[in-house]
């Protein structure tokens, strides 16, 4: 099972073209924003997220922050801008200066403010008219809803999109599209300080935690594979779902030292005790999750917490404290966390079934949790004839036999994807 794993997050980890190709398109996406919103000086744009830390699969969106300092960090994108709130005061409370200068740039001569209503009903509309500044009403909508516009509108985007929302009555307002010719997914959103930190944090771990980047890659695909990898709609999100990997590990390596006991990094045996502790042994109830301090758990009803993390409504939530903010709840939006458990636990037992004497013997046991699909094949058949093509320049060679490319059944297929190959491990350590 160990050796699956690694095979599979080699299999899964997105090839230096894939990487090329999403650069490629958030810099299309930062010339875009820059456009629209006056330029380098005025926006910052920073990419967090997977695509930040390295843990995406090829189907993860691209999560894109913008920082606009003249928002004040408000994360709707409502300005805070003192000279909006003064426009629109003068536009309410100081009417007698508004008019005033109407009367000053008329020819109408008139002193007082009564003598505005001399002005014809067709000289009012002229002057409107004449005022009236497309510029000056794109600002006083929200930034996210001026760069949903822009892709509406700009040619180079119009007919490049397959899907495009503005989703801005939610904790995080963002943009949502995808790019039609890449298939890939762009989530946007306005001045998130806790995105960027997010991703410098996951970097630690993973420079301190081997195991955390191939049990992410494999567990971010079994959530996917049952639909419950998305937040909204009450599942388990990429960042949650690291949280917990972390905490895991972080209780996993305190016992083995508490205890004398060695501390073997099997891939294998760490994915088994995941299930074990989230699908059967951890007490939802009753207990919040913490990673700061080298991990810790905290009674949800505690002094401080209870107001927090206890959802009445939803008592079986996972309560996952955020570490960059303890006082938010990153579990708060998985309502179906129950679902999730129950995941967990048919997981470990289909595994035991295999793991476990007497073991039930099957091609392979990662095939078991994780359904086999058209693009892992493709992934598969992709990596062996670039290995072929390496190899044979090593070698001297010109042609490359594509036919030895082809497996000679589907099950052949699903064991070479999971399964470490022998030939395929010399051929890797002759060079």
């Amino acid at each position: 099972l160990h050796d699956e794993i690694v095979n599979f997050a080699k299999l899964m980890a997105p090839q230096p073209h894939e990487l090329k190709v999403r650069q490629d398109l958030v810099a299309k996406v930062a010339n875009l924003i820059e456009k629209t919103f006056g330029g380098k000086e005025k926006c910052t744009i920073d990419v967090f997220g997977s695509q930040a830390t390295g843990l995406l699969l090829p189907t993860s969106d691209v999560d894109l922050v913008i920082t606009l300092p003249e928002y004040n960090n408000d994360p709707g994108g409502n300005s805070t801008d003192k000279s909006l709130g003064d426009e629109k005061k003068g536009s309410n409370n100081g009417e007698k200066g508004a008019k005033k200068k109407i009367n000053a740039d008329t020819e109408v001569t008139c002193v007082d403010d009564t003598s505005v209503d001399e002005l014809s009903e067709k000289q009012r509309e002229q002057r409107e008219m004449e005022e009236f500044s497309i510029h000056d009403t794109s600002q006083h909508i929200s930034p996210l809803a001026r760069l949903g516009n822009a892709l509406r509108m700009d040619p180079e985007w119009k007919d490049q999109l397959s899907y495009l929302e503005v989703v801005e009555n939610t904790r995080v307002p963002i943009v949502k599209f995808t790019h039609a010719s890449t298939d890939i997914s762009v989530d946007i959103c306005i001045n998130q300080e806790h995105g960027r930190n997010a991703a410098d944090l996951m970097k630690r771990f993973l420079d301190a935690m081997p195991p955390l980047k191939p049990l992410t890659f494999v567990l971010k695909y079994f959530m996917a594979a049952r639909g419950l990898n998305e937040p909204y709609s009450g599942g388990c999100g990429s960042y949650m779902l690291q949280l917990m990997i972390v905490s895991f590990l972080q209780h996993r390596e305190r016992h083995s030292y508490n205890y004398r006991i060695a501390n073997t990094m099997n891939l294998g045996s760490l994915l088994v005790e995941f299930f074990e502790l989230y699908g059967m042994d951890f007490n939802y109830l009753t207990t919040g999750i913490s990673v700061r301090s080298d991990g810790f758990y905290f009674p949800k009803g505690s002094k401080g917490k209870l107001e927090i993390f206890h959802q009445p409504s939803r008592p079986f939530s996972l309560a996952m404290e955020n570490p960059l903010d303890i006082t938010m709840d990153v579990g708060r939006p998985s309502f179906r966390m129950q679902l999730i458990q129950k995941s967990f636990e048919i997981s470990l037992r289909v595994l035991l079934s295999h793991v476990a004497e007497p073991a039930i013997e099957t091609e392979s046991i990662l095939a078991a949790i994780l359904p086999t699909t058209e693009e892992m094949e493709t992934r598969s058949k992709m990596l062996k004839l670039n290995s072929i093509e390496k190899q044979s320049k090593l070698d001297g060679k010109v042609n490359v036999d594509e036919s030895e490319n082809e497996d000679s059944s589907d099950d052949q297929d699903t064991k070479d994807m999971f399964c470490s190959d022998s030939e395929s491990n010399e051929s890797d350590t002759s060079t």
